[in-house]
Formats: C-alpha cells, structure tokens, sequence
C-alpha cells in the first residue's frame, strides 16, 4: 500500500494507482483494520493531489465516495469522530436543507 501511496502522489501514475485503490475498495476486506492506516494515507494523498493539474479529480472524487460510503468500517478515529463525541439524533429531527 505504501508503493501505491508513492504512485498517487505522481501525476503520471494517479490514473493506473487511484483505479486499482478503486477496485479493490470495492471489496469489503479493504476496509479492514489492518489495513485501515495505510487506506487513510492513500486517501489523505489523493485528496490533496486529485484537484491539480495532471491528476484525475473524477477518480479521486469517486474513491473518496466510495470510502466515505463505507465509512462505518473505520474505527470512530478515522471516520472523524470520536466514541464519545457520537450522538444520536432523535429519529424525529430531520436535517435542514
């Protein structure tokens, strides 16, 4: 995972590197502990790198969705929040719009 942090990280090789994080996000494993620190790397790299010249922005929006669909895998330190600062709302408040 390390070697495809580097690749992200190199306009030439985004493409190739993002569609194979993409795919094999696409499996459930990926989201697993072990793997859960090297994942967010990848993703803190392509968040910052997709939007510039020479990068895919389509891609890195779409692997960002994807993890952030899967967001409940991750433990509440990576998913950007904490144990204790997790409230539930009440079914009847609705979010406004």
């Amino acid at each position: 995972m390390e070697v495809k942090m580097e690749h992200l990280q190199n306009p030439a090789n985004f493409h190739t590197a993002a569609t194979e994080l993409l795919d094999w996000c696409g499996d459930p494993r990926a989201f697993q502990r072990p793997f859960e620190q090297s994942l967010m790397g990848c993703l803190t790299v392509v968040s910052r790198v997709a939007a510039q010249q020479g990068y895919d922005l389509d891609l890195g929006y779409r692997l960002l969705a994807v993890c952030a669909a899967n967001r409940d895998k991750f433990t509440p330190k990576s998913a950007g929040y904490e144990e204790s600062k997790v409230v539930q709302l009440p079914q009847c408040v609705q979010p406004l719009r």
